[in-house]
């Protein structure tokens, strides 16, 4: 807990005097279990939502410009489909949102329930990754964390 609260203050303190941040979450045993009790989505993506509503909230340099943030995550990484999906769900997410009537408008957002919206994702890939690829042959991800 120490640790997720102590990124979430320096990320805080980073924008509010204009720098951006940079994170690549690993898969954690503890959030893994923590997130099966919850029910909710396991690994990268439970905290990559906290913290994305920091950026969103806290602006850069106390100004109106949001904060600077990316997000990365291996290619082996046992959450990676989810990773590259979230943000293009939480973007229909929005699109629903606004079709119900919702102002979709900028600097107003549907609602603070549209997660991913104040970081760049990107997916780091190895040369091991780029060979399978250029083979057309098959790729594993790490076992997740929650695998039985």
């Amino acid at each position: 807990m120490d640790s997720i609260l102590t990124l979430a203050r320096t990320e805080g303190m980073l924008f509010k005097f204009g720098s951006g941040t940079g994170n690549q979450p690993v898969a954690d045993p503890v959030v893994a279990r923590a997130a099966r009790r919850r029910r909710h989505g396991v690994g990268a993506g439970v905290l990559h939502e906290g913290y994305d509503a920091f950026a969103g909230v806290i602006k850069s340099g106390g100004k109106t410009r949001r904060a600077a943030k990316m997000v990365i995550l291996n290619a082996d990484h046992p959450d990676i489909v989810d990773f590259i999906n979230c943000k293009v769900e939480e973007e229909k997410k929005a699109w629903a949102l606004i079709d119900a009537g919702y102002d979709g408008s900028l600097p107003g957002r549907p609602t603070p329930r549209v997660f991913f919206q104040n970081s760049n994702n990107s997916v780091r890939v190895s040369d091991e990754f780029m060979r399978a690829v250029l083979d057309d042959s098959t790729w594993r991800r790490m076992r997740s964390a929650t695998a039985r």
